[in-house]
This record gives structure tokens, sequence and C-alpha cells, in this order.
């Protein structure tokens, strides 16, 4: 049964403050790192309606349910907003419904500001996510709508699989028990949660550098990207021969409090990270360069590869416009390696489009700065869940291959 907590976006976020020692204010702190922007933290509780019989909640972290107004005994209207504006049109949405007795539930969404696009999915508790059926959008798009078989058995909606700040770092503690991995903290976010690298191989000279999740719906990106480190730390011997000569620095999750804020694009100071690779106005993307950095400089390495995995409404690669071949470190290495990707699988032609970006996203700062082969992959919202994971280990085994042959010759 779902928790009856009351508590407001307030006062978890001031709890969060005292855990992690700080002493500025919430608007003190937020306003330090952005001069203009703010941001609408939604209210953080359970709603009861029908005497107790139905709830839902957003109280848990990766939720998004502003405010729900009730229709009749069995309908609800939900608003889905975004933590402010200008922003993409990437409306996230998560929360959690029971019914004291089996009872079909009526629900519109209702968008503030932009339209569908993301179709629901579901899971009741421990079992695997469903795509929600019979989703019905209204003309302008502005509302999608659909039914719940409710019961006391709590049900989990959400625009993509909920995977928070917390299932991150479940993650991050199950890859360092394998070989040659290691886990450092490398920062904090805005509201206290770690940031951290995941170092897989060898110390090398050879650097590879793979990001994730600067923008919090972004999941299927998060998910290519955990396939791809799963391939890198495999017990193979493509594995094992990748980890001897090179080392690949990872970091999973940028944006741990967008994240668990359910925000649609932005940390809590309302930036959006992946525009702040200029900068570095964020403790977030600060935290990120200030490590390559350091790490780069202790070890007297280069960075040969870079990837930062993201999501859109279908797969993008975004390479660097403007950087000379000839000034990166392993000249054509990401032309070569789009090509044994696409090669690999069957009737899959990549959708390359090379881009400057102003040079304020990370692969622009990626190639400008540490003079690595960049690009940004944008994996399609509604990608087949098996077709994702194998594009992320076969683009993990493609970059291995090629890069263990530059050592042959």
């Amino acid at each position: 049964m779902i928790k009856l907590q009351n508590q407001t976006a307030f006062i978890v976020i001031l709890a969060a403050f005292i855990l992690a020692c700080k002493t500025k204010s919430l608007t003190q702190s937020i306003n330090e790192h952005a001069s203009k922007a703010t941001t609408n933290f939604q209210i953080r509780k359970t709603y009861r309606f029908n005497k107790n019989q139905i709830l839902l909640t957003n109280n848990f972290g990766g939720a998004r349910l502003n405010s729900i107004s009730q229709e009749n005994d069995s309908t609800f209207n939900i608003e889905i907003a975004p933590e402010n504006e200008p922003i993409n049109p990437s409306p996230w949405y998560a929360f959690k419904v029971w019914s004291a007795q089996q009872k079909n539930l009526y629900v519109n969404l209702n968008y503030k500001g932009t339209s569908h696009r993301y179709n629901p999915k579901y899971r009741y508790q421990h079992q695997p996510w469903k795509d929600l059926a019979d989703v019905k959008i209204n003309q302008n798009k502005k509302q999608a709508s659909f039914k719940l078989s409710a019961n006391n058995d709590t049900i989990l909606v959400a625009a993509q699989e909920l995977l928070s700040a917390s299932d991150n770092y479940h993650w991050e503690d199950s890859l360092v028990r394998l070989p040659q991995v290691k886990k450092q903290k490398i920062g904090e976010s805005i509201l206290g949660k770690p940031i951290n690298a995941i170092n897989i191989g060898n110390q090398s000279k050879k650097l590879i550098v793979v990001l994730s999740r600067q923008h919090p719906p972004e999941v299927t990106g998060y998910m290519a990207m955990q396939e791809f480190i799963r391939t890198v730390t495999a017990n193979t011997e493509l594995g094992k021969s990748f980890r001897m000569k090179f080392e690949l620095l990872l970091i999973p999750v940028i944006n741990p409090d967008g994240v668990d804020e359910g925000n649609w694009r932005h940390n809590v100071a309302g930036v959006d990270l992946n525009r702040d690779w200029e900068n570095f106005a964020q403790p977030e993307t600060r935290a990120v360069k200030d490590y390559l950095l350091k790490k780069i400089t202790q070890q007297n390495a280069k960075v040969y590869f870079g990837i930062d995995f993201h999501s859109t409404y279908y797969d993008v690669f975004y390479t660097n416009e403007d950087q000379p071949q000839n000034k990166t470190n392993l000249p054509g290495f990401t032309r070569k390696w789009l090509h044994a990707f696409s090669e690999s699988i069957p009737g899959f032609k990549p959708n390359i489009k090379p881009s400057p970006n102003g040079g304020n996203v990370s692969k622009s700062w990626m190639g400008r700065v540490l003079h690595a082969e960049a690009l940004t992959y944008e994996v399609g919202d509604d990608t087949p869940r098996t077709l994702l994971k194998l594009k992320g280990k076969v683009a993990a085994e493609k970059m291995m291959e090629l890069l263990l042959a530059t050592e042959n010759k």
C-alpha cells in the first residue's frame, strides 16, 4: 500500500540540505547557480479520494504529478507541468495508484505548455514494465486519457521506465563488484546528491569518456548506456583485452536532482546542463569537467573517444561539425565507428547530423578542449527494448574492436 505521507517538496528538499550539512536556504542555494532561472517544485503528497478508498501519490523519487482534481467517483484529471519555462517538450510524469477494491479508474493527463509525447507505461510492484493500451489523445494533443485497472497492489504509471537516482546508485554498486571497476565521488549536485565516476579498466594514458542522464526523462539513452557498459565490463576476451589497454571513465547520472524531481529537462536551478559546457556555472557540469581535466593531467593521458547518451523521438547521432579531423587524438575514429556500428545491425542506417551546437554541449567541449573524437547519441523514445540493448552492445563491441586495432598498427 502507498505510504501515507503528506510532506511537501519544500520539506523534503530542506531535509536533504540538512542531511548534506547545508546551511544556506533552498532559495539562496539555487539562486547562486542561476541568475534568471526559477524552478517550480511540485507538492509531494498522497491524494486521497472516495473516503480513502483510492490513493494517488507523487511522494517518491522520479515522480511528477502537479495537481489532481476528481471529476466523478472514478475519473481523475492530472496536471503535468514543467519545472520552468521555456523548456523542451519532454513532459515527464510518474505517479502511483492504489485502490482498496478492484476498480476501473479513468485518468486524463493534461499537459501544461506542451503536447503528448510519451505513451504511458505501467508496472505492479516487482513486475516487468508494460505499455498501457488504448491511450486516447485529444485533437490538440494536450490531453492523454486511459483506463487503469486498480486494486490493492500499487500500480506505478510513468512516461518511461522509472529509473531514479537511487536506482542508479544501486547499479553503480553492482558494477564495482566486477574486476577492474572502481567508483569515486567527484562532486555533488545542488541538493547534495553524489555525482560519481566509474573507472573501468587499468589506469591508462588512453581514455574513453561515457556520459549520461544530463536530461532527466531521457531514459532510453541511459538504458542503452547500461548495455554499453555491461559489454565493456563483460568476462569476454574482447572486454578483457580492452580493459588491459584502455581506461573508460563513466559518469552515469550527471543530473540526479532533476531525475528525482521528475524534471522535464533541467537541474533544480532551472538550467539545461547540456548547455553549460562553456561557462560551467552549475556544480554538476563543473564536477565532471574538473574530474576529467585532473585525470588527464595526473596520468599524462589523452581522451580518444567520448560519447554522451541522450534520448529523443528517434535515433540521431550528433557529431562535431566544426572540428578538423586532423586535430583530434584519433582522427577519423567516429566515422569508422559509425560505419562498423551500422554494418553490424541489419537494416540499421544511422541518422548522422553534424552540428556545432554553439560549443556549449558536452560533445563540443570534449572535441574542442580534450581533442577527443566525440558525439551525442540520441536513442529513440520508442525504440524496442530488445533492439535498444542490441544497439548498446554492438556500439561497445565495435568501439573496443576498432580501438584495439589501433594498438596493432
